[in-house]
């Protein structure tokens, strides 16, 4: 027999008869204040969006927003495959129209880790770093300690990079690295080559810096070399920059052939490649990075924000053996002068101890999960992406248009974000990148899944 809180509520009619705020927050109120009365107990299982929607005359979309924003407060959650229940230890209900985590949404990050056993690695981890107390607090060499070096090595053999410590740098984040390379490499009056839809990290630091960015066409498998080479030709185009691997925001991966077709006409024209290879320990196997196929031209960026954990704020670059790489090194210790050796102490730790591999293990088993819902809700003529990738870029269909789409979204856990910031020199499309990871719960993510799929078949003006 089923345990009386298990039976579904359907008695349960929540009061949305409120005029001065949205009926979806005045779904996620009654739930706040019927388990405040005793009408709603922990365990109880909620009617079905459908179900509820039909019975209060409401659009079912309507009715899902409510469910999620209920979830997000910690009153409700979402099983998998079974529906909504109330939470057994619901924190205490307040009537606020919305409440916002201490995450930066706007950012592409991994999902949390959840493995009990993973997380409690990681916390006995910082031991390690209270052990080389005080070490730790002091200044340390330009680019790391060897032993850190040594670290990255063994992490860089992963993507297939052959490199020795006099060519591999710590530093403290991917943004310090790209903003040190483009700061030194090539002169100010040369373009530095991207794609037209392209990382907007990559714009801010040319921004910044004021180098001027070309965007360069493509197809699906990247950058089109002939396109990159009329620009080298006509427009100065003496840089490239590339995300070759789960593209931020198109997903896409580039193909070794186009790789290598790319490494061509940047030998012929003596142009330096940037590689910003965040994505790349993601997938288990995939095309070797062009530090691989051309070192000799190759500034190579890997972070571990992107595979193991933003708050790291630890990315390795490997440098060319020429002139050039000797301004960048200048350029690190103008911007940061070392990485923070408490953090690469626990990044090098993960590493020589196996817990990275762990930690990306959970990261790679999160982010095919989630990507399991967004198959399952989301078809597939309006979604790009890929398995081993927890973001996705959304083309969308009229009537929406992406900057009503992400206001509706505010608040959602999921990460969305307009086209503009990712376009150089075209117009933007109407599509938003998806962001599945953060601190959301995979029932969070499918509460807020199946609301942006609700949105999407239902007309802008009518929720």
């Amino acid at each position: 027999m089923k345990n009386k809180t298990s039976q579904r509520r359907d008695d349960w009619l929540p009061d949305v008869e409120r005029a001065d705020i949205p009926i979806y927050l005045a779904v996620a109120e009654a739930i706040a204040a019927d388990i405040q009365d005793g009408r709603l107990r922990g365990g109880d299982h909620l009617p079905t969006q459908r179900t509820l929607a039909k019975r209060l005359n409401l659009d079912v979309t309507t009715v899902a927003r409510g469910y999620s924003e209920a979830a997000r407060r910690g009153l409700v959650e979402a099983r998998v495959g079974a529906g909504t229940f109330v939470r057994r230890s619901s924190p205490q209900p307040t009537r606020v129209g919305r409440q916002f985590d201490l995450a930066d949404r706007s950012m592409n990050q991994p999902p949390d880790v959840a493995d009990p056993d993973v997380l409690t690695a990681i916390a006995d981890s910082f031991q390690v770093v209270s052990e080389s107390m005080p070490s730790v607090l002091r200044y340390q060499p330009l680019g790391g300690s060897m032993r850190d070096r040594a670290a990255a090595i063994r992490w860089l053999s992963n993507r297939g990079i052959d490199a020795g410590p006099e060519a591999v740098y710590v530093t403290a984040g991917a943004h310090v690295a790209l903003g040190a390379i483009v700061a030194k490499i090539g002169s100010p009056d040369d373009v530095i080559g991207c794609d037209q839809i392209t990382y907007s990290g990559i714009k801010e630091v040319a921004s910044t810096l004021r180098r001027r960015l070309m965007g360069l066409p493509g197809d699906a498998h990247g950058m089109l070399p002939a396109a990159l080479d009329r620009a080298a030709r006509e427009n100065r185009v003496r840089v490239v920059y590339v995300n070759p691997t789960l593209r931020n925001p198109t997903v896409e991966t580039m193909p070794i052939q186009r790789r290598s077709e790319i490494v061509q006409v940047a030998r012929k024209h003596g142009i330096a490649i940037i590689e910003d290879d965040a994505y790349g320990m993601l997938p288990t196997a995939g095309p070797p990075p062009f530090a691989a196929l051309a070192p000799e031209i190759t500034f190579y960026v890997t972070t571990l924000a992107k595979c193991l954990a933003p708050g790291l704020r630890i990315a390795y670059l490997v440098a060319p053996r020429d002139q050039r790489a000797s301004g960048v090194l200048s350029a690190l210790r103008a911007v940061s002068v070392m990485a923070s050796p408490v953090c690469a102490t626990l990044a090098t730790h993960w590493i020589e101890s196996g817990l990275a591999d762990a930690v990306l293990a959970s990261v790679r088993s999160s982010t095919r999960a989630r990507q399991r819902l967004l198959k399952r809700y989301l078809p597939a003529d309006i979604v790009q992406t890929d398995e081993h990738a927890f973001h996705a870029w959304i083309r969308l269909k009229k009537p929406w248009t992406r900057a009503h789409l992400v206001d509706w979204m505010r608040g959602y856990a999921l990460g969305v974000v307009a086209s503009d910031r990712f376009c150089v020199d075209i117009e933007a499309p109407e599509a938003l990148r998806v962001c599945l990871g953060g601190a959301a719960s995979l029932q969070e993510t499918e509460l807020a899944i199946q609301a942006l799929w609700g949105a999407l078949q239902t007309e802008p003006n009518a929720i």
